[in-house]
Parts: C-alpha cells; sequence; structure tokens
C-alpha cells in the first residue's frame, strides 16, 4: 500500500498554525546563528553563561569539558568557553543541546 498523497485531516487550522509557527522559528534561529558575528569583547563567556547559552545544564557543560566535547579555556582557577566556538559546534552538531538563541 503506497502512502506518498495521504492527507491528514486530524489537525485544527490553530494546531496548523502552531507547527507552521514553530517551523519558522526553527528557520529563523539557524539563519541567526549562521550570521551572527562575535566580537572579541563578547567572545567570552563564563561557564553559566555557556551553559545558558546552549540551553542546558552546568552539569552538563562540565562532563561535556571532561569529555573533550566542548572547547575551553583555563586562567589560573577560572573556566572560560568562546562564544565563536560553541555556535561552530551547534552548528555542526545538531545533537548537541537546543539550538541557542541570541
Amino acid at each position: 500500500m503506497k502512502h506518498s498523497n495521504v492527507v491528514l485531516y486530524a489537525y485544527s487550522k490553530d494546531d496548523l498554525e502552531k507547527l507552521i509557527q514553530v517551523v519558522i522559528e526553527k528557520v529563523r534561529r539557524n539563519e541567526l546563528i549562521s550570521d551572527i558575528d562575535v566580537t572579541p569583547e563578547d567572545d567570552r563567556l563564563t561557564q553559566n553563561e555557556a551553559a545558558a547559552f546552549l540551553g542546558i545544564s552546568v552539569q552538563s557543560l562540565i562532563k561535556w569539558k571532561k569529555n573533550g566535547t566542548v572547547p575551553y579555556y583555563q586562567i589560573n582557577r577560572s573556566i572560560f568557553y568562546s562564544k565563536k566556538e560553541l555556535l561552530n559546534l551547534a552548528r555542526n552538531n545538531h545533537k548537541l543541546g537546543r539550538v541557542p538563541r541570541d
């Protein structure tokens, strides 16, 4: 049985509008990610800022850091992350957390 021309009528107009809004928002976020230019002053993120930026918990970020999943920098005892590097990571690996919003 071929299903290539199946039409579903189970969705209301409101449901379809919400679905379309979700798709449009995802497309916009992906466009914004590709166009973001980070200035050197805004590039350095603390651990809390980096976790919020990626939409994950600090514990997950620490785990990713220990596993080598995310690049980081250490100055004395302080840990920092590059916003630009996190954006590149998110662009190239959509399985990591949510797409960042900026």
